[in-house]
């Protein structure tokens, strides 16, 4: 059975409290479309596309709210709020504008749904700054301003390819190719001023940002290139890529206090320790997300193991290899393969914290990796060879695999610690935790 993405849109009025519905089969719909192309609920250029043909305006999209799986009918729904139009634009043929109390004879049930938990969300301002209906149009001026102090021609407008509450992505076509732009919420505050001071310090392996505002975490950057990792079927370059990404965390091993005085959190062993017993105390209900649930036998088989979580953090401990910068969210699509370089972007998860955790990829039993035998062993090796400085290689590969078994750990208590107590939408990102405390147990 073919995969089908059923999308429907929230558009509002320019002034008043109503919504649009359009007419269909005798009675009234919420805007929408289909498609059998699979895309990530975050990425919106296609919806946009779509709806700006449909409605004959352009369209911006403030955000997702709400992607629902059904797998029986393999069918996937999501609902969209989409910013409103103008006051000049004008009504397709057969819409027209709906009240919340109009809804009840309008639109089936589950349409009825979605525009009610529209109006919920607009009842409160949102603290997300994308997610706001004057944001687009301001920062697109904020980058038509540096192209222009730059010296860059802007030949394009502005796209919006991304919105969700971890960022927002942008992009212009320039005389220079695309260039693009991110925004970040609070709790990402770290990530301009580190690639600020990673491009000066390391200029072949991060490209200087073009223009960062450092107080509105805004970042101006060049296209890094359209190659990743994961979409090259060498496994040399794989080897290189690791290689170096090792040689760059060594380096980066003696610059921590560097790194936490730009705001990378401090994630070392003996903090991880420290906080497996309040993670792990939470009931269940509290770990789980919108879609992954943790029953209470697994969270007491986890529980069983903390004495031995800890354990291995102390083991893990005596070996000799320092703390350093700690991707937090690597995996192949992070690296950006050129002809004569290659590119480690997308910062936001970092911390000082045991290397070895970056490559917790290389765990997945769905690793997309080049297709020879022995991968996972020979890209262990090349990543752990510059490490020999610190330990023989026998023993980086026992402190290697130590750190895979404790990594679920460290990824859950970044999204328990530090990223889902500062969001507002936390069904967006709170599938995390249980997938990650799932790895511990076996078979996860």
């Amino acid at each position: 059975m073919t995969q089908t993405f059923e999308y429907f849109a929230i558009v509002p009025h320019p002034n008043e409290a109503q919504i649009l519905v359009m007419s269909e089969g005798g009675g009234y719909t919420l805007p929408h479309f289909e498609m059998q192309e699979a895309r990530f609920w975050q990425v919106v250029d296609h919806v946009n596309s779509h709806l700006s043909k449909l409605l004959a305006m352009p369209v911006t999209t403030l955000r997702c709210l709400s992607t629902r799986h059904d797998a029986e009918a393999e069918r996937t729904t999501r609902v969209y709020a989409i910013d409103g139009p103008g006051l000049g634009w004008k009504l397709p043929k057969g819409a027209r504008w709906a009240t919340t109390a109009d809804l009840e004879g309008l639109l089936f049930e589950r349409q009825r749904d979605f525009a009610q938990m529209w109006f919920g969300w607009q009842a409160r301002e949102s603290a997300v700054e994308w997610y706001r209906p004057d944001w687009f149009g301001m920062v697109s001026q904020w980058i038509y301003d540096q192209l222009e102090r730059l010296g860059i021609e802007g030949v394009g407008l502005v796209e919006q390819m991304r919105t969700w509450e971890r960022s927002a992505i942008l992009r212009v076509m320039t005389e220079r190719g695309y260039v693009y732009f991110k925004a970040l919420p609070p709790m990402f505050k770290h990530e301009p001023p580190l690639m600020v001071w990673l491009a000066h310090n390391f200029p072949e392996a991060f490209p200087k940002p073009l223009a960062v505002d450092g107080w509105r975490r805004w970042m101006l950057l060049p296209d890094f290139g359209s190659v990743t990792l994961d979409g090259v079927a060498a496994i040399e370059r794989w080897e290189a890529a690791l290689r170096r990404l090792a040689e760059l965390q060594i380096a980066l091993s003696v610059k921590i206090n560097d790194l936490i005085g730009l705001g990378c959190p401090d994630r070392r062993l003996y903090t991880l320790e420290r906080l497996i017993d309040p993670l792990l105390a939470n009931p269940a209900a509290q770990l789980s997300g919108s879609e992954l649930k943790l029953s209470e036998g697994e969270m007491i088989a986890l529980r069983s193991r903390i004495p031995d979580y800890k354990q291995m953090c102390s083991e893990l401990y005596r070996y000799s290899i320092p703390a350093t910068l700690e991707h937090g969210d690597f995996w192949p699509g992070q690296v950006v393969v050129g002809d004569e370089q290659m590119v480690f972007i997308d910062w936001s998860d970092c911390s000082v914290s045991h290397p070895f955790f970056s490559m917790n990829f290389l765990t997945d039993g769905d690793l997309q990796a080049p297709d020879v035998p022995g991968v996972r062993e020979r890209l262990r090796e090349a990543y752990l060879q510059p490490w020999v400085a610190y330990e023989p290689m026998p023993k980086l590969v026992q402190a290697f695999e130590l750190a895979q078994q404790l990594a679920p750990l460290h990824y859950a208590l970044i999204y328990h610690r530090q990223i889902l107590p500062q969001m507002e939408n936390a069904w967006e990102m709170n599938n995390m935790i249980p997938f990650y405390l799932r790895k511990l147990l076996p078979g996860g």
